[in-house]
């Protein structure tokens, strides 16, 4: 255990040391993974130089990189252990080290807004997902909601206080949503339905989520208060297919989503009052992922040309592809 604590009270140093230097004070870095499945790397690049950079090489396959919110460091997964453990590294990659020790495969990782903790789902070893989460400070990890049969989809509220995630039953299907406060004994639920990936509006003060209670995948929102859920969610999206995977604007006033309306997945943005949908591409192939800048822009992953790349909307609504060299370029994060 001395080890241990004496490893994490040396990545919040190293990351204390590297405050000054570029890539630091920069937040419009983007970081993603980089390459084939199975040996893919970590990687950074700036939209506004064009400037390129792998942070993270090795062996193992080093992928799903989340931004701390100060971009001191960022967390990642990796097998280069054996199995898929939660490891965390100073923005350069200069320091990296190992979160988790387990014999299974951890997965969705979620900062606190001050970088200090991550909630993460960690199943057992019969395959129920559990999410945990932990203090930088110890890495000593703690079940979220205690007694419940499995949960998963965390997302740590912007003031801290409140994880969300989804409840799960034991045939594995979502039981509602959940709030619980990890540094007490609070446990609010938000929902009882089939619904599942929380995203928290920037003011704490709204839930987007995904829901199945309409017969298929919709984005839904609902108000949260100190008590709980304030009044009922409203359903922003209508159509027959599958709308998911919902992200706020910075400012709080559109909800982006992907949704296969057309035949195949593409980026739509819709405002909060569910009006105004507009499809941000259409292009006949799937979008993969999308991820908000500070400033509203939006990194997406495309495969035009049957591999995975990077491009960017801008504010106007122009689209540019991003200079991430011949590898496949996934998992964004801005």
């Amino acid at each position: 255990m001395r080890i241990r604590l004496l490893t994490a009270t040396a990545l919040l140093s190293a990351a204390a040391a590297l405050a000054g230097c570029g890539l630091l004070d920069e937040p419009g870095w983007v970081v993603y993974a980089t390459g084939e499945p199975g040996a893919r790397d970590i990687a950074v690049v700036n939209p506004a130089t064009g400037e390129q950079r792998v942070v993270i090489a090795h062996t193992a396959d080093d992928f799903s990189p989340v931004w701390s919110a100060n971009h001191q460091w960022f967390a990642f997964l990796s097998d280069r252990d054996g199995n898929v453990e939660l490891y965390l590294a100073t923005a350069d990659g200069a320091t990296v080290m190992r979160a988790t020790n387990t014999g299974v495969n951890e997965s969705s990782p979620s900062w606190s807004p001050d970088g200090k903790r991550i909630a993460y789902v960690s199943p057992l070893e019969t395959g129920e997902p559990r999410v945990l989460w932990l203090r930088l400070a110890d890495l000593l990890p703690q079940r979220l909601a205690p007694g419940s049969f499995g949960d998963e989809d965390p997302a740590w509220s912007p003031t801290g206080e409140w994880v969300a995630f989804a409840g799960l039953a034991e045939d594995g299907t979502s039981r509602g949503l959940l709030l619980r406060n990890p540094d007490g004994v609070n446990q609010l639920q938000v929902s009882e339905s089939s619904d599942s990936q929380p995203a928290w509006s920037p003011d704490g003060q709204r839930l987007a989520f995904v829901s199945q209670r309409d017969g298929n995948e919709e984005i839904y929102l609902v108000n949260v208060g100190p008590a709980g859920p304030e009044g009922q969610a409203v359903r922003l999206t209508d159509n027959p297919g599958r709308d998911f995977a919902p992200q706020w604007s910075p400012d709080g006033k559109r909800i982006l989503f992907l949704s296969d309306r057309n035949g195949n997945l593409d980026l739509f943005t819709i405002s909060t009052k569910g009006e105004g949908v507009e499809a941000l591409t259409h292009n006949g192939v799937d979008e993969l992922s999308a991820r908000y800048g500070r400033d509203g822009r939006i990194v997406f992953v495309s495969v035009p040309d049957g591999r995975p790349a990077l491009f960017l909307v801008s504010n106007d609504g122009a689209q540019a592809q991003l200079p991430t060299g011949s590898l496949p370029a996934s998992q964004p994060d801005w």
